[in-house]
């Protein structure tokens, strides 16, 4: 009798995952559920190789082929140096270059300032970037075109700041116009100051537009609002790169003058190194789309000699390929971030992945990147009032169509259990988001109860 207990109660967990599955098809959502144990061993499959658009759960992929090309302790490392009297820039991609971090731009710019007046140098002939094999389109081709000027929708590059963004402050002021100045990076780059102060707070909007030589920045604020700040894609990160470069060696008092004489002998003036450890955290835990292609060409340029967006994407695969043994049938890679709605993964290959990763060198790297359930990143406000909180650590994922939800459950006992959740449905269909999210958490809540191999 023990021993039919003991199965009927080992059965009780699939049952609830199977009833929170069917509650999500019923909704119209095709759900696929993929869970292995911390051995890598099948606990649970519902249409677990079948293709779904992963939206951010891509980048839990992306992540694994990043570390399995470029190593959990690879640093990105940008060279300065003089060459006939020109500062020539040599591009690494380095994704980690933002105002108020630990590698804010300007601090960066302001020591190779400092290491050039070591060198006695004042005057310039000029400033040369090197971009390398960081060629070709800064966004995926299947990106939404009408969200570009978004702040998740910024540009990739080999001279990126500030995530591919800009930044504008805005604050009231008692004349006809608000106060407002670029944030970051720190620029001289001109603004045009189109924004109203008005008496009341209806229909008090505003907005920046990067037209390349200047900053617009339009619309009305209140006048009683508190100050804000707003983030807008740059439309050529190089720009704002060299700008902010200038800027630093002219509070130096280092001068640009073509035809100088700079006695100074060739030779590296200053490297800076990032890890790509901060890269992989933005990635997973804030979902930085910018990240995720970011990365990607760095893997590209790393592994294949191609940073393009192309040859980033072939990186992947090939990285993936070695991790996984294989690419299953209908999988299609056609970013790195899952915003594009073409990209497919199956749950099967995002749990092997997830496993797969675990046990090498970056294991520690990618999970200590995942949001954690009731207290970081996008999962700071899910699972609450759960006693999941703090043991639950995934990647949420969302676009118009797609839901998923991917990671690991550590379990009262020690061990793990690693799933994949991928939910698609009609993207014409709006406002239940809701309910897969709830249901997304009773599967996981199922699968932290799950035991025996299925």
């Amino acid at each position: 009798m023990a021993i039919v207990l003991g199965c009927w109660l080992a059965a009780l967990p699939a049952q609830e995952l199977e009833r929170a599955i069917q509650a999500a098809e019923a909704l119209g959502a095709r759900t696929g559920v993929a869970v292995v144990d911390d051995q890598g061993h099948v606990l649970f499959r519902h249409r677990a190789t079948e293709a779904f658009a992963p939206a951010s759960n891509l980048k839990v992929l992306t992540a694994a082929a990043v570390l399995q090309g470029l190593g959990a302790d690879h640093a990105f490392v940008t060279r300065f140096a003089l060459r006939a009297g020109r500062l020539v820039v040599t591009a690494s991609g380095d994704p980690n270059w933002i105002t108020g971090s630990a590698h804010s731009p300007d601090v960066i710019f302001g020591e190779v300032a400092a290491a050039l007046q070591r060198m006695q140098v004042t005057t310039l002939r000029g400033i040369d970037y090197d971009a390398g094999t960081f060629v070709g389109p800064d966004r995926p081709a299947t990106w939404p075109q009408d969200q570009l000027y978004t702040y998740y929708c910024a540009p990739t590059g080999p001279f990126v700041l500030e995530q591919g963004t800009f930044s504008v402050a805005i604050a009231a002021s008692s004349g006809a116009t608000a106060d407002l100045h670029i944030a970051a990076p720190l620029t001289d780059l001109p603004v045009r100051n189109s924004v109203q102060m008005v008496n009341t707070a209806k229909g008090a909007t505003y907005g920046a537009i990067d037209q390349g030589t200047l900053v617009q920045v339009r619309g009305k604020f209140y006048r009683r609002s508190s100050p804000v700040t707003i983030r807008t894609a740059a439309a050529d990160p190089a720009t704002w790169y060299d700008a902010a470069l200038r800027r630093a060696l002219g509070r130096a008092g280092i001068t640009i003058e073509p035809g100088a004489t700079v006695s100074a002998a060739d030779g590296v003036v200053h490297e800076y190194r990032t890890a790509i450890a901060s890269a992989i955290l933005r990635m997973l835990e804030d979902s930085s789309n910018f990240d995720a292609e970011q990365c990607v060409r760095v893997l590209g340029q790393h592994t294949a000699g191609d940073g393009s967006l192309a040859g980033g994407l072939q990186a992947m695969h090939a990285q993936l390929k070695v991790l996984l043994g294989s690419i299953p049938e209908g999988v299609v890679l056609q970013d790195g971030s899952g915003l594009s709605k073409n990209s497919r993964v199956t749950p099967a290959m995002l749990v092997a992945a997830l496993s797969a990763v675990q046990r090498g060198h970056g294991g520690k790297v990618l999970r200590d990147a995942l949001p954690i359930a009731g207290r970081t990143g996008t999962l700071e406000g899910r699972f609450e009032h759960t006693d999941l909180v703090g043991r639950v650590h995934a990647k949420t994922g969302w676009i118009r169509g797609a839901s998923a939800l991917s990671g690991l459950v550590e379990r009262r006992d020690g061990s793990v259990r690693w799933f994949s959740i991928l939910m698609n449905y009609d993207p014409k269909k709006d406002g239940f988001n809701k309910d897969l999210k709830e249901l997304q958490e009773k599967i996981v809540a199922a699968i932290d109860k799950l035991g025996a191999e299925r």
